[in-house]
């Protein structure tokens, strides 16, 4: 047991895993063993080792508690669930953070794990347009991580494989010391192949653990990590520097002047203007282990500012680490403090300085249970590349490549009747876009239904009209969709209602001044908005103007006043284009009454059972289609003139006899 703490003691956690599992078979000493499988969960934690972590911690809650162990009991309990969640056993996670909660319920680190399970559970089915592959040429059994694409030449990143300069084994992780590969690339015929990884030619390899590499952007200057010391038992890392000379080497490195020997600096992102750097660091002063960092570049002095800590919108208590500048400005990097759906996650948010927005997760399938971490991506954001310890993968750290699919986004909708609200098949549904143009027109299927992809940051037009078996609807009023700041495979849905024309309707709101058949300029407006629409609207059909009174006066009078106002209706509509003989005039006087108890009685003097607005709903002029399939009947040809039969010639006078 002491053995195993002096190689926990030196963070030689694959050594102390191995000796504390010989401890917890073969010790008889129960508080021994307990302490055993507790320390070996929390080394098999460190070395990525999720499944026998959990079983560890496990193996250790068994046994009861003694003087002394109410922490490691607290904190197997967590330890196991944190091992089930980076397995993706969000569900059982769950369970096991309660059990944590309900007796520290306060513990803000275990609430956020847990919210990270709930989203898990919740992101899990949702569709995405990322399509994830393991970038097998470059990956063995050991750790192959943090890839950065260097255009026409290839992926250099960093690798604990064998064959590297170092050949001994680095006791945390029980795999060799870290070294820069770079996997080539070849095109030929727009086809591209990969060559097979070799280390990075030059200086930047050396007996240390190298890597976690940048490049400016031409790729003429790189950046990276290196850590362990000159003697390589040291666990302060640094930031170096080389130019490129040649097409395939370096020269001799530098350290930036920002580092220290009290603290370590790695990870750098340079951006591609060369004119800042991120990265990460443990330096005193931070939010809590690993924090990001900026510095600015002074050309005068050919060196780096002071380090400026991002702030607490980026930085957590947790760690913040391999950060990387997109060309759009965009801050990607991964971390363990924000909700995570495993250990690190890929984060991005945008700003300068300390101003930041608050960092949004990249979701399944770019983070998993695992950490995923590492991550470039092409300037359209299409594409790129990752690393992640997923299940699934070649060895302990895989490089994964990313290609999205096109963003999917439909629109789709039902059109009914608006009274019986049956839908209605074969409907039209007119659609234009602020893009070009061209009007789409869809047909609804039996169902009524329409559907249609549409486009990103697209505004879009659109209304519902008859269908050509039953052309005697109205045409929808135009309705608005867009799909601006709308996301990937969101389905917007847009019904409409049509009106179907009536065999009869009331035209509300043509009044006539009293004993006046005159159509006043309001009338007008009426008359111009319903009937003669309607009558545009379908040219096929025939009505009949009816004209109502209320019961006062004598029938003879209202019958009389009654045609006069239908005349001069008909008149009016016939004045705006409409032919004459598709309406026919009815005065209907007071023998058809809306409201049938506004009858004039001589047992009522002066007819009180109904107020004056009642009489007037009586006083209306009522449309009637008489005919649907009006057509204006063939002109008659006119006669041809008879042709006048030419007069026989004049006969001359025989001569005169003499």
């Amino acid at each position: 047991m002491a053995e195993g703490n002096k190689e926990f003691d030196k963070k030689n956690f694959n050594e102390a895993a191995n000796i504390y599992k010989e401890v917890g078979s073969s010790e008889k000493n129960r508080n021994i063993r307990k302490e055993a499988y507790y320390k070996q969960g929390v080394s098999y934690l460190m070395t990525n080792e999720y499944k026998k972590a959990e079983a560890a911690f496990a193996k250790s809650q068994r046994y009861k508690s003694t003087k002394g162990s109410d922490e490691m009991d607290r904190l197997a309990v967590k330890f196991e669930a944190d091992a089930m969640k980076l397995q993706e056993k969000y569900a059982e996670a769950i369970i096991k953070y309660d059990e944590y909660l309900k007796e520290n319920p306060g513990d803000e680190d275990v609430i956020r794990a847990k919210e990270g399970c709930e989203l898990a559970l919740k992101w899990k089915d949702e569709k995405t347009r990322y399509v994830i592959e393991n970038f097998k040429k470059a990956n063995t059994r050991e750790s192959d991580f943090a890839p950065w694409y260097l255009d026409k030449f290839g992926l250099v990143f960093t690798s604990a494989r064998a064959g590297g300069v170092n050949k001994k084994e680095y006791g945390w992780t029980g795999q060799y010391y870290d070294d820069l590969y770079i996997c080539k690339m070849r095109k030929r015929r727009g086809q591209i192949s990969w060559e097979k990884p070799e280390l990075l030619p030059g200086t930047v390899n050396t007996k240390l653990s190298d890597g976690v590499a940048s490049f400016d952007g031409k790729g003429r200057e790189i950046y990276y990590t290196q850590c362990n010391a000159e003697d390589g038992k040291g666990l302060r890392c640094k930031i170096f520097s080389a130019k490129k000379i040649g097409r395939d080497s370096y020269e001799q490195p530098y350290l930036l002047d920002f580092n220290s020997d009290s603290f370590s600096c790695g990870h750098p992102a340079i951006s591609p203007d060369g004119k800042q750097m991120y990265f990460a660091s443990n330096m005193p002063g931070g939010e809590g282990g690993w924090d990001l960092y900026v510095v600015n570049y002074v050309r005068r002095g050919k060196t780096w500012s002071v380090p400026l800590n991002l702030g607490p919108t980026v930085n957590t208590k947790g760690d913040e680490m391999y950060p990387y500048l997109h060309e759009s400005g965009t801050l990607y990097f991964a971390s363990n403090g924000h909700v995570t759906l495993g250990g690190l996650d890929i984060v991005y948010t945008e700003g300068t300085g300390q101003e930041w927005t608050k960092p949004e997760n990249m979701k399944s399938p770019i983070n998993s249970g695992g950490d995923d971490f590492g991550l470039w991506l092409a300037e359209d954001k299409e594409s790129g590349y990752f690393s992640s310890n997923r299940d699934g993968g070649r060895g302990s750290d895989d490089i994964y490549s990313f290609t999205m699919k096109p963003c999917e986004l439909m629109l789709t909708g039902i059109v009914r009747d608006e009274k019986t609200k049956a839908v209605i098949p074969n409907a039209q549904v007119f659609i234009k876009n602020n893009k070009d143009t061209a009007t789409v027109v869809l047909t609804t299927d039996q169902t009524g239904a329409y559907t249609m992809p549409v486009n990103q940051m697209t505004k879009y037009e659109l209304y519902a009209g008859a269908p050509e078996n039953d052309p005697y609807y109205f045409d929808s009023k135009v309705e608005f969709e867009t799909t601006e700041g709308v996301k990937c495979f969101t389905t917007l849905q847009r019904d409409f209602e049509l009106k179907k024309l009536e065999v009869k309707f009331t035209v509300e709101g043509i009044l006539y001044d009293l004993d006046k058949a005159n159509i006043r300029p309001d009338a007008a407006q009426i008359l111009d908005d319903s009937v003669i629409a309607v009558l545009e609207r379908f040219p096929r059909i025939k009505i009949e103007l009816g004209s109502h009174t209320d019961c006062r006066a004598s029938h003879a009078y209202n019958d009389t006043l009654s045609q006069a106002r239908a005349d001069s209706a008909v008149e009016y509509i016939v004045s705006k284009g409409i032919d004459p003989r598709r309406i026919v005039a009815k005065g209907y006087g007071e023998r058809d009454l809306r409201i049938k108890k506004c009858s004039c009685d001589l047992t009522d003097p002066g007819n009180r059972i109904c107020s004056e607005k009642e009489h007037q709903l009586n006083r209306r002029t009522t449309v009637t289609i008489i005919d649907y399939n009006w057509v204006p009947p063939a002109e008659e040809a006119p006669k041809p003139e008879e042709e006048e039969k030419p007069s026989p010639p004049k006969r001359r006078p025989p001569p005169r006899r003499r």
